[in-house]
């Protein structure tokens, strides 16, 4: 197997703050070469930075107006998800890594796909429990070649050692199998808009940001690209955050048509808000 490509992290892209949560600053640098950009510092504890119940992937049961909208959304998403996973998988074994609440693992298995899911947060775990999904706590559980595809949406960026993740998927997964990812995209039209403002940045939390670029560097060696496709929903909802972290007047109107204008120029300039990728392993 090649080496991993080498990072680094040289040239400073942007400073900005936690404006989720702590508001502490955090700087960008950005690797010239593969155009991965990396969280700087990456505190030790990250815990502390998801200890929020406006932390949504994580708790499901928040009743506001942003929530409800998210849990709108998300109906939506989990039968795209779903269904392009049934399209990849057949009726072969699925493993969905940081599948938060369960949401994900749940509608495959309703729809007769062999899933499993992996959750480092406990909480998230427990959500998921009380829904009938048991989710397993570390990767090690699992036995090399064991998974057709494996799913990370919006996981990758969360990863504090990428070079470790690729290998733990490569090991995972049967040869051949598929791999789909979905990431935020620091080109799209709302990234350049919000600036150090955009959500899709969530420091610490997003402890790496990609492009179109940063996935076929790091993953072209031992991955071909089968198919890109946008995550059109993403844009409102991280419009309105953005707009929120602004302070933008009526942030929810606001963000709704940056997140609308974001769609619209990606129908031409192909760089959504978000981008699911889906990736075959050539041995």
């Amino acid at each position: 197997m090649k080496q991993f490509i080498k990072l680094n992290f040289s040239k400073r892209f942007l400073q900005l703050n936690d404006y989720f949560l702590t508001q502490e600053k955090f700087e960008l640098y950005i690797d010239p070469k593969t155009e991965l950009i990396k969280t700087i510092p990456q505190p030790e504890q990250l815990d502390r930075y998801y200890e929020s119940e406006d932390y949504l992937s994580h708790d499901d049961t928040q009743k506001s107006f942003f929530a409800r909208c998210y849990n709108f959304a998300k109906v939506f998403n989990l039968k795209s998800k779903t269904s392009l996973i049934k399209k990849f998988a057949q009726n072969g074994s699925v493993l969905d890594i940081g599948a938060g609440v369960g949401d994900l693992v749940k509608s495959l298995k309703q729809n007769g796909v062999k899933a499993r899911g992996f959750e480092p947060s406990e909480k998230a775990r427990l959500f998921a429990k009380e829904k009938g999904i048991d989710l397993h706590t570390s990767l090690d559980e699992f036995e090399s070649n064991t998974f057709d595809l494996i799913s990370m949406y919006h996981v990758l960026e969360h990863v504090r050692d990428v070079k470790k993740q690729k290998q733990e998927i490569l090991e995972l997964l049967k040869p051949n199998g598929v791999l789909i990812l979905a990431l935020p995209n620091y080109e799209s039209y709302d990234a350049k808009f919000y600036g150090k403002f955009w959500a899709g940045y969530d420091v610490p939390r997003h402890l790496f940001h990609f492009n179109k670029k940063a996935v076929e560097s790091l993953f072209h060696e031992e991955f071909d690209i089968l198919k890109m496709q946008p995550m059109w929903f993403d844009s409102f909802y991280v419009s309105i955050l953005s707009a929120r972290y602004k302070k933008t007047g009526i942030p929810f109107l606001s963000g709704i048509l940056v997140g609308l204008l974001s769609n619209v120029k990606a129908i031409f300039t192909k760089e959504p808000s978000s981008i699911t990728y889906v990736l075959k392993k050539r041995f």
